[in-house]
């Protein structure tokens, strides 16, 4: 297994089969097509993470104060996190 950031790939010694079937053995596309595919699951992934990145930096604050209530009660439910979300609590 190699991991490149949030990305994971399996080597050809993966013994993980999903739905049964072992598909690095059954591949019916070409390299090029592959190629494609892995640049497109790359740019997903790379947006949706630096898009995850910008939302916990433009709410730090809410996050530590989310963390802080959760280290005193350790559960709070969905009312009490929009309230300490929006800064009412």
């Amino acid at each position: 297994m190699i991991n490149y950031g949030p990305v994971t790939y399996e080597t050809s010694s993966s013994e993980e089969v999903f739905l049964g079937r072992d598909f690095n053995n059954q591949r019916n596309f070409s390299e090029k097509v592959a190629s494609e595919i892995d640049k497109e699951v790359r740019s997903i992934i790379d947006n949706a993470y630096r898009y995850a990145e910008r939302l916990l930096k433009e709410n730090l604050d809410k996050l530590h104060k989310v963390a802080g209530v959760l280290l005193e009660k350790e559960k709070i439910d969905s009312k009490e996190f929009d309230a300490i979300f929006e800064g009412k609590e």
